[in-house]
């Protein structure tokens, strides 16, 4: 997404130079030196990525009730090359890592059961609820402990959908495990819902400060404004009644 803003705005300058408006085309040219720089050195996803990640750094480890949640948001799954074998994708398994160390801490004295929601949105085959919980057990969870959502092909869908499944069962305390730059989007959706969980970061995504422009800031940059679009979407379509109904979290 940035690459190509930034290229397209390198073919009008060079349109503009080639026909003649030369101050146009310089002033566009200096315009994209500046955002390659920027987005390449590192110094604008790192106001981005800060912004979103920075409210969730250094939080306490949840404290423990009778009834306790861990709702896991799914990050896609993948089918090896040349084999069957349905795996979670890079950015899933710090995810699944951190959920998995909640449950053993919560499990020690309390009740805990661990909701994994997303559904097959990369067509594997295999919903990605389904994929996590096979991971979750190598890890020693016990599987009686995992419920799944299997149906949600995006962030507000997991909100919606998984609504549905708290509501149901009355717990006592909601922790929402996911990446930190999809907590604030996450909560957001949750609440729009209903649900008021506890957040826990799973892991947090930073650029790398160079001198030389780098391909990894740019990926990261496309991270950061695709979480900033999400929550723009959310408050343009609340703004026109197209969010779905918070009263009815399980409907279609």
């Amino acid at each position: 997404m940035t690459t190509i803003f930034i290229a397209v705005l390198l073919v009008v300058a060079i349109f503009m130079l080639i026909y003649r408006h030369k101050k146009t085309g310089l002033g566009m040219l200096l315009v994209v030196i500046i955002c390659y720089f920027l987005v390449g050195s590192g110094l604008f996803p790192s106001v981005l990525l800060t912004q979103l990640q920075i409210p969730f750094v250094d939080l306490p480890e949840p404290e423990w009730k009778n009834q306790n949640a861990i709702v896991l948001l799914g990050a896609g799954a993948l089918t090896l090359p040349k084999s069957a074998q349905i795996i979670p994708t890079v950015m899933a398994y710090s995810r699944i890592y951190k959920t998995a160390s909640l449950y053993l801490s919560c499990i020690k004295k309390h009740k805990c059961t661990i909701i994994v929601s997303g559904g097959d949105a990369l067509g594997t085959g295999k919903s990605e609820a389904m994929v996590y919980r096979d991971a979750l057990i190598q890890l020693g969870i016990n599987g009686s402990d995992v419920k799944l959502e299997n149906n949600s092909m995006n962030t507000f869908k997991n909100a919606q959908f998984t609504s549905a499944i708290l509501k149901q069962d009355h717990f006592d305390q909601i922790v929402l495990v996911t990446s930190g730059i999809h907590l604030k989007r996450s909560l957001l959706y949750f609440s729009h819902f209903g649900i008021q969980a506890t957040p826990a970061l799973a892991d947090y995504l930073a650029p790398i400060i160079s001198i030389l422009p780098i391909g990894y800031n740019f990926a990261v940059t496309d991270f950061a404004i695709h979480e900033y679009e999400g929550l723009a979407r959310f408050y343009i379509y609340q703004f026109f009644g197209w969010n779905s109904n918070a009263s009815s979290p399980g409907a279609l």
